[in-house]
């Protein structure tokens, strides 16, 4: 890779470098105020959306710490997106894997596990099971409430 010599040249180059950095927080400012806008079925799915968005966002606060308006509204954005994920994942039930021994119906599952076949349809969803009378011997499910 050469490295420009001119001062024109020099210019080009910090404006670029100054342009991914701009690009890269709107793009996790954008990814920030996403993550508000999801629906999680289970609280590791809301955990690992968490730490994606620390993993985005951690290296980006240095980049914005440069000047006081920008390192306002990216802190601003991450503290809220962080915070409204920590009241979901707080709200969640856990997934956990069960293991029946045979094949059972999703509605006869859901009564045993929670004494309500309605939550027989999330049985079939979480486990992307595709017919619900033969669901598999090992699967997931919420978290009972009584647990």
């Amino acid at each position: 890779m050469s490295y420009p010599r001119s001062a024109s040249r020099l210019a080009e180059q910090r404006g670029r470098d100054a342009a991914a950095i701009y690009a890269r927080l709107i793009a996790a400012l954008a990814y920030a105020r996403g993550s508000l806008r999801l629906d999680f079925g289970s609280r590791q799915q809301a955990q690992e959306i968490r730490e994606r968005l620390v993993a985005v966002m951690e290296p980006l606060l240095d980049r914005a710490a440069t000047e006081p308006d920008l390192f306002e509204a990216v802190v601003g954005a991450y503290g809220q997106a962080l915070d409204a994920l920590d009241a979901q994942i707080l709200s969640l039930k856990p997934i956990v894997r069960v293991v029946t021994g045979e094949s059972q119906p999703a509605c006869l599952l859901a009564w045993q596990l929670y004494a309500d076949t309605e939550r027989a349809a999330e049985l079939v969803r979480l486990n992307n099971a595709r017919c619900p009378e033969f669901m598999p011997v090992e699967l997931l499910c919420a978290l009972p409430d009584d647990s």
